[in-house]
């Protein structure tokens, strides 16, 4: 069931154990003090609240003129974030693609434009993002259980991967830190604010997609070339591949490069605004 005040939003189940913590009206979310600083970029930030036994994710998101001009430069309009994360999580679990819960968003827009807005979802219990776990728990000689196991994290991120596409959307922010691994050892699926659903150029994203995972698993000592036909016999669903397919990991690896190219560029500004030690 959902709870609605005009221009907030919360799910029934989590109402009373937000209430408990004072969160109420909007303007509660937005100014909470509180929680465990997570990161903070130009317009965004993120906290984590423990509340009893249950833990939270506040996301913040407050209107930046930078922001605002470089979106009108790139003749993009301006998104309305929470929003777009509370119906990005539906449609990514009406797909069958586990991810996090949502549990409440709120939003005050200005002549259609968001000048501020909060989105909270529950914690994934017991879980680890999957570059952590393989750079931990994979490094040096493997076992057979730990192959065994490898390979079904590979063969759950293909038809992953696959099932999002098949059903015209697209992360944006596909990396491996954005996989978190559970106990059960099912991979659940996060961030979720810049998902596309049915692009014009969805073949450009697709390759955009591929190329960020493909990216980080270089990142990641224990996965290897043979690995890597693993996931595209998975996401492909066959192990030959048509002439089409080769093409598209022909872009997909130009798009690897690019992105290699520019993460040192980024990581160079982030520091210089003070988001990255």
């Amino acid at each position: 069931m959902i709870y609605g005040t005009g221009s907030m939003t919360v799910t029934e189940e989590a109402r009373s154990a937000l209430e408990a913590a004072g969160l109420t009206r909007f303007n509660d979310f937005m100014g909470y003090a509180g929680g465990t600083h997570i990161c903070h970029k130009r317009g965004r930030s993120t906290v984590r609240l423990q509340i009893g036994e249950r833990a939270f994710f506040l996301k913040r998101n407050r209107f930046h003129w930078v922001e605002f001009l470089k979106g009108i430069s790139r003749l993009r309009l301006p998104v309305r974030g929470a929003l777009r994360e509370w119906r990005n999580i539906a449609k990514v679990r009406a797909v069958g693609v586990p991810t996090v819960m949502a549990v409440a968003f709120g939003e005050r827009p200005l002549l259609g434009i968001e000048t501020c807005s909060f989105s909270m979802t529950e914690e994934l219990y017991d879980c680890l993002p999957l570059d952590q776990v393989l750079n931990t728990g994979f490094s040096g000689a493997l076992s057979r259980e730990q192959r065994q196991r490898k390979r079904g994290f590979i063969r759950q991120l293909g038809e992953l991967a696959r099932r999002l596409h098949e059903n015209g959307l697209y992360h944006q922010d596909f990396y491996l830190s954005h996989f978190f691994l559970g106990p059960d050892d099912v991979l659940h699926l996060i961030d979720l604010q810049r998902v596309l659903s049915n692009p014009l150029r969805a073949g450009h994203f697709r390759i955009k997609d591929l190329a960020q995972l493909n990216y980080a698993a270089g990142r990641v000592s224990c996965l290897s070339r043979t690995d890597r036909l693993r996931f595209l016999s998975a996401y492909f669903g066959h192990s030959h591949l048509t002439v089409p397919e080769r093409k598209l990991v022909k872009a997909v690896l130009a798009k690897t490069a690019r992105i290699a190219r520019h993460d040192i560029k980024l990581l160079a500004r982030r520091r210089r605004r003070g988001e990255l030690p």
